[in-house]
């Protein structure tokens, strides 16, 4: 075993950590009962609208990179 993975190792261990501990706090009644909550059953975008952009967007990008 190198330094590398003992660092990041203890990194990826030390997160797990740090996540499952905050997982466990829960929001308070305030904050989950408000009155300008956000209406998560409407959709606001079309999936065939950013599917078309990301598209549009990749295929600019590779005109680009063919002309440089």
């Amino acid at each position: 075993m190198d330094g590398n993975t003992l660092v990041f190792g203890s990194m990826a261990v030390l997160s797990l950590a740090v996540f499952f501990y905050l997982g466990q706090f829960k929001a308070s009644k305030k904050q989950t009962e408000r009155d300008d909550r956000i209406d998560w059953s409407v959709r606001n975008f079309s999936i065939w609208k950013i599917l078309l952009y990301s598209l549009a967007l990749v295929g600019g990008i590779v005109l680009i990179l063919q002309f440089i």
